[in-house]
């Protein structure tokens, strides 16, 4: 199976002690093809650096990312941002969901299903017919 990851899946599987990490390590192991949208990498890269997590410790887990066989880093494209913009002017919702959004612009454009634990964009994927493990 091949999906699409969320930055929140990166986050459980790599904090030991949150909530869902044995099953997120489990999920992405499953995978045999893991799509990571590059603005989710950055967003990972950000939200560990938030979290307090050192710098080394970052760029070795993001290392293991990249050189891992079943990683595959994913551009994305203007019409993946157009079709953002597109979703969020129609839903009136804030720029500041514009990473769910391109998710979910990729995962149709893709065919592939998203590995999420956000209640918000499994709803989203939901209304736009696309599945999410």
């Amino acid at each position: 199976m091949e999906a699409i990851i969320d930055t929140n899946v990166l986050v459980y599987e790599t904090v030991e002690d949150s909530l869902y990490h044995e099953e997120a390590t489990k999920k992405m192991g499953e995978l045999k093809t893991v799509h990571l949208p590059t603005n989710v990498l950055i967003e990972f890269i950000l939200l560990m650096k938030r979290l307090g997590l050192s710098e080394g410790f970052i760029a070795k887990k993001v290392l293991r990312i990249l050189e891992g066989e079943n990683f595959k880093l994913v551009d994305i494209t203007s019409s993946d941002f157009r079709e953002s913009l597109s979703l969020i002017a129609r839903e009136g919702t804030s720029v500041k969901r514009i990473n769910d959004k391109m998710i979910l612009a990729l995962a149709r454009r893709k065919g592939l299903p998203i590995l999420t634990y956000d209640k918000q964009l499994k709803q989203q994927a939901g209304e736009l017919r696309l599945k999410t493990i």
